[in-house]
């Protein structure tokens, strides 16, 4: 059984690195932050590698990998040391043609106001897709429900690794973690330029 776990493990960072080499080349939405850790030529890469982590692993251990890469690149988690703006922070786009988008309102160091949103390839929202919240009412939290929920803890709180999941909605969380940590890379290099 052990081999078997090694052996899914390897195949996974290869697709990781297949993914990571063949994104990376074009223009996208992570080449804003893609200096972030200067000197480190496969951060981008590292930021690609966990989406696909997210959208794959269980909950729980993409949520331990999301939190080893934030505490290894020392990524910001809360707005304290924000220039003030508006930011915007999103994902590659999921195997189901979905990214995950946040717009962050910052001022004096405090997030004042955020939008979240799963948006697919076709500019449709999950949150405003009246037909997708029936689908998921029957076995989860509605995106309509649920988003506003995240958001609302997130202006409480402050700090993106506080926000806990809304029953039913788990993979949002760590989607929504994502993009907030995009824009917050945003907003930290801007008050760092």
């Amino acid at each position: 059984m052990k081999k078997y776990k090694y052996l899914i493990a390897a195949l996974n960072l290869t697709l990781i690195l297949m993914m990571a080499s063949s994104c990376c080349h074009s223009k996208d939405s992570l080449d804003d932050i893609s200096n972030y850790v200067p000197g480190n030529k496969y951060f981008k890469a590292s930021m690609v590698g966990l989406h696909f982590l997210i959208e794959t692993l269980p909950a729980s251990e993409s949520d331990s990998i999301m939190r080893q890469l934030i505490s290894n690149h020392q990524l910001p988690v809360e707005a304290i040391t924000a220039a003030d703006g508006v930011y915007t922070g999103e994902s590659p786009y999921d195997a189901y043609d979905y990214k995950h988008v946040v717009k962050l309102t910052i001022k004096s160091g405090k997030i004042t106001a955020i939008d979240y949103n799963e948006v697919h390839k076709n500019g449709i929202g999950k949150e405003e897709n009246e037909q997708y919240n029936i689908e998921m009412s029957a076995g989860g939290a509605m995106p309509s429900d649920a988003y506003p929920q995240m958001e609302k803890q997130l202006l409480e709180v402050q700090n993106m690794l506080q926000v806990d999941a809304v029953s039913g909605a788990t993979y949002s969380l760590n989607r929504f973690r994502y993009a907030l940590l995009v824009a917050l890379m945003k907003a930290d290099m801007k008050s760092k330029a």
